[in-house]
């Protein structure tokens, strides 16, 4: 027996397929298999590009890691922490793309935190690892950011459009833009609990 149907593609009218309908399945389903995962993938990213236009309320001036702010210069870093491993960046957008003024950019890389910047330029915190016990830490103002900071207690700091964005299980990070800025910061979750914070700059 056999089995047939018709498919129209843009100007191409009623061509006629004859193919035995267990073929039909094999050739075409994993096709439309792929179609929903792409939907849910565009899904997911959408939701995630709309979370930064949100305004939540943060300001980048709190950030405190080890006694140093966001913003600091190379030579406060390696009194402070030594040299670090000089990692080259190679960023097509943001502000430490290679076409920016004040380029090169590179990190200065430790064990649990990076920061970023030029020899033309400041230097930014650029990502800090939090560990499971919750000994590194960023200070916010008079809160403190680590390991052990869950979901819920983020949620409290920074109100509830927070809440509104992680009310999706798959949302696992967020940007917070600065107030009366463009640039802001990103954490990270897994399995509740707070891993990592970057430092954002918008493309």
């Amino acid at each position: 027996m056999k089995f047939s149907f018709y498919i129209t593609f843009g100007n191409v009218d009623r061509t006629r397929f004859q193919q035995p309908p267990r073929l039909i399945h094999k050739r075409y389903g994993q096709a439309f298999k792929d179609m929903r995962q792409t939907r849910l993938t565009i899904l997911l990213t959408l939701i995630s590009i709309c979370s930064y236009g949100q305004q939540y309320n943060f300001d980048l001036d709190k950030v405190k890691f080890k006694g140093l702010g966001l913003e600091t210069t190379k030579k406060i870093i390696t009194e402070k922490f030594g040299q670090g491993k000089r990692t080259e960046t190679n960023y097509e957008c943001g502000f430490f793309a290679i076409d920016n003024s004040k380029a090169p950019y590179y990190q200065l890389v430790f064990n649990d935190f990076k920061f970023i910047g030029s020899d033309k330029d400041k230097f930014y915190l650029h990502m800090v690892d939090f560990d499971l016990k919750g000994k590194i830490k960023i200070d916010y103002g008079d809160k403190i950011l680590n390991g052990l900071t869950t979901k819920d207690e983020f949620i409290k700091m920074f109100g509830e459009i927070t809440k509104k964005h992680f009310d999706n299980p798959d949302n696992q990070a967020i940007v917070l833009i600065a107030d009366g800025r463009d640039d802001g910061a990103r954490f990270t979750f897994k399995d509740g609990r707070l891993i990592k914070f970057e430092y954002w700059t918008p493309c």
